[in-house]
């Protein structure tokens, strides 16, 4: 495809487009003898992203819907169980993905320092635990998502490779994964399957959030302003209770430092969680689903776009969207409880992207109270008891100034969601500083100025 004029540099690679243009064949370079084959190309007149032609408008009912429902007390429990409903429990799991899909405030410095306000997110946990599945309902959620596994990627496939076309003397720059994914998520399976130079290669991404190459004479910076959520098993297979965090999970520092939740998913063996499990899989078990040649894998991506646009425009009529999911009681005849519609929960988290509050001068101070308490409490292997006694602990993950800069991304995040237009307070200080040290295994203890029981709620989500 060539584009000429206000057409080049329209979109980017990895963008799904739908292109109108002219089918010519250009003649190939004079030579002594001729094949008579001419290559042919197409000259685009019109370039149009497929993503733009699928969302879904705002109409009024839907802002009316967006706002009651951040209002209500339990918005963020609501919006959190809402997130991938098909798997139970991982309360807390769920609650840290909803963050990383809205983000937290992207700052670039007058004197040039890039602050990013991508969440990068870690799930280690036993097999069977649901994390691939939170990554598929991630990308089906997600406005651009690209999806990797470790075992199948290499340094330079998830940041840039150089090429050399047939024919051609010059190299060309290939984007890898990271660069696709740039304003959007990438999701990473089997983390821990990578090889130790491939898995160096994504440190200058996640943290500069840009890919830089310097080879066969080209010396190149590429944005990768993306969200890394990444899956993996821990060391030995399966979670061993016995050893700290940090030997489970087998991974440096230098790349844990650089995930701000870190999730240890496990498989816990209680009669009371297997009973919720079995009753999600039978309440679902007994819904017939519509539309079950549905297209799957492959054969999705590549669905005609003309099928698309038809449903889009069945779509684009001015009614607003379902809010809350139909459900079946289940088997033994409780109520399932309130659940959004996938759309639009779509929908919530794109009109919650839009806002950029900022720290109040209360939650600045909080933000630094709460950076001290965690830098106490897991550099030294000690914590203070109830009794106000040391008590010796295990070696924990380290705490660094970017786990200072993960607090603020939360926090910016939660006054997203609650649709905070102008300031962070000090209630969103408190829900990042309590999610942090539940993805860390700990608990928060006495906090003040909190709802009491807060702390505990969502005590499944370390399943």
């Amino acid at each position: 495809v060539i584009c000429e004029g206000d057409l080049a540099d329209r979109v980017k690679p990895g963008d799904r487009v739908q292109v109108i243009g002219v089918y010519r064949s250009f003649p190939p370079p004079p030579n002594d003898f001729t094949n008579g084959v001419w290559p042919a190309r197409l000259i685009a007149t019109s370039i149009q992203s497929v993503n733009e032609m699928l969302e879904a408008p705002f109409v009024s009912d839907d802002v009316r819907n967006i706002r009651e429902v951040a209002a209500r007390p339990d918005s963020f429990q609501l919006l959190a169980r809402s997130f991938a409903p098909s798997i139970c429990g991982h309360e807390k799991v769920k609650e840290g993905l909803l963050m990383q899909m809205v983000g937290g405030t992207e700052k670039n410095l007058a004197n040039g320092t890039h602050l990013r306000g991508d969440i990068n997110v870690l799930l280690v946990g036993d097999p069977s635990c649901g994390k691939s599945q939170m990554l598929r309902f991630v990308m089906n959620i997600a406005p651009l998502a690209v999806s990797t596994t470790g075992r199948g990627s290499s340094g330079v496939g998830l940041t840039a490779a150089m090429i050399r076309e047939p024919g051609a003397r010059e190299f060309t720059l290939e984007a890898g994964a990271m660069v696709r994914a740039d304003r959007g998520v990438i999701c990473i399976d089997e983390f821990d399957k990578m090889g130790l130079g491939d898995r160096v290669a994504i440190h200058e991404a996640m943290e500069q959030q840009c890919v830089t190459i310097a080879k066969a004479g080209m010396h190149v910076t590429l944005n990768a302003r993306c969200s890394v959520l990444a899956a993996a098993n821990p060391q030995f297979g399966s979670f061993d209770p016995t050893m700290d965090l940090a030997k489970n999970i087998g991974l440096p520092d230098s790349l844990l430092s650089r995930f701000d939740l870190v999730y240890v998913v496990r498989d816990l063996t209680t009669e009371e969680i297997d009973r919720k499990i079995a009753t999600q899989v039978l309440r679902q078990a007994q819904l017939r689903h519509e539309g079950d040649g549905r297209r799957r894998g492959v054969e999705q991506v590549h669905s005609s776009i003309l099928e698309r646009r038809q449903d889009a425009d069945q779509r684009r009529s001015q009614e607003a969207t379902e809010v809350f999911q139909r459900t079946l009681p289940g088997p033994d005849g409780e109520a399932a409880p309130e659940v959004l519609t996938v759309d639009f929960l779509r929908k919530y988290l794109r009109y919650c992207r839009r806002l950029t509050p900022v720290l109040s001068a209360a939650a600045q101070q909080q933000v630094a109270e709460r950076y001290v308490d965690m830098r106490m409490r897991f550099s030294t292997g000690y914590d203070t008891g109830a009794g106000g006694e040391k008590e010796m602990k295990k070696p924990r993950l380290a705490v660094t100034t970017r786990t200072l800069e993960a607090i603020i991304r939360l926090a910016t995040a939660h006054a997203k969601l609650k649709l905070r237009k102008d300031e962070v307070i000090e209630e969103d200080v408190e829900a990042a500083y309590r999610l942090l040290l539940q993805a860390r295994e700990e608990e928060p203890g006495a906090v003040p100025g909190a709802a009491p029981g807060g702390a505990g709620e969502g005590g499944e989500g370390g399943e």
